[in-house]
């Protein structure tokens, strides 16, 4: 097998429906790199770089609508509490069809920019997007550093819960921490790498206000679908 792809799903199920093989070797080992882990993000938008592109002017239009709608609804505070409780739930349900459709990435199946606005267990992701949440605001409350903490040690949560269907939202918090702690070396270089390609796109404004959010947008779902990789990849190896 190829040390730059990921495990394919075992014979006879696929990671929606049936558990991931068990890791044959501790996490942190292998030929895994930060640079090794966006280059399969690279590779992975230019192979399919139709539905991406696809998959981002959705991103883009479903926020221009939001905020079409704010911006109208703005002197009335009931319908503007509701639209933001709605616009809330979309975006989890966006934040997780994103990782799985980066996870799609990495398994090579048929891309679907519908997969985006698919609610993917909607109730699993609610809590544990309100779980870390809370635990972010009282540790920024507390010394800022405890939040940053959450953030990194949760920052894997929703690659766990969409990826192993028998994790709930506690258990895929608590995977995110142990594999964060056991792989810290590399995560925190994929996360650094990550920073500056984001800073590059920033800096790219200038090219259009409506190209830059697409560039960055096609920036995010290439880094998704490599740090989608790097969670099969330091977790699984065979």
């Amino acid at each position: 097998m190829s040390t730059n792809e990921p495990p394919m799903p075992p014979a006879g199920g696929d990671y929606y429906g049936t558990p991931p093989p068990p890791p044959s070797a501790p996490p942190g080992g292998g030929s895994y790199s930060a640079g090794t882990a966006w280059s399969y993000g690279w590779n992975k938008f230019v192979a399919n770089v139709g539905q991406v592109l696809i998959a981002v002017l959705v991103l883009v239009a479903v926020q221009i609508v939001f905020q079409a709608i704010s911006w109208t609804l703005r002197d009335q505070p009931v319908l503007t509490f509701l639209l933001g409780l709605v616009s809330w739930v979309i975006s989890m349900i966006i934040g997780a069809g994103i990782v799985r459709f980066a996870l799609d990435i990495t398994e090579g199946k048929q891309l679907n920019a519908a997969t985006l606005l698919t609610p993917h267990r909607l109730g699993e992701v609610v809590i544990a997007s309100v779980i870390i949440s809370v635990l972010t605001f009282v540790g920024l409350i507390l010394c800022v550093l405890p939040g940053l903490a959450v953030m990194y040690f949760t920052s894997f949560t929703l690659y766990f819960l969409m990826d192993r269907p028998e994790l709930g939202a506690i258990d895929s918090i608590k995977a995110s921490f142990e594999f964060t702690k056991d792989n810290a070396g590399s995560v925190i270089l994929w996360f650094l790498l990550s920073i500056g390609t984001w800073v590059v796109g920033a800096l790219l404004c200038g090219i259009g206000l409506i190209v830059a959010i697409v560039l960055i947008g096609i920036i995010g779902l290439g880094l998704d679908s490599a740090l989608a990789w790097t969670a099969r990849r330091l977790s699984f190896k065979e």
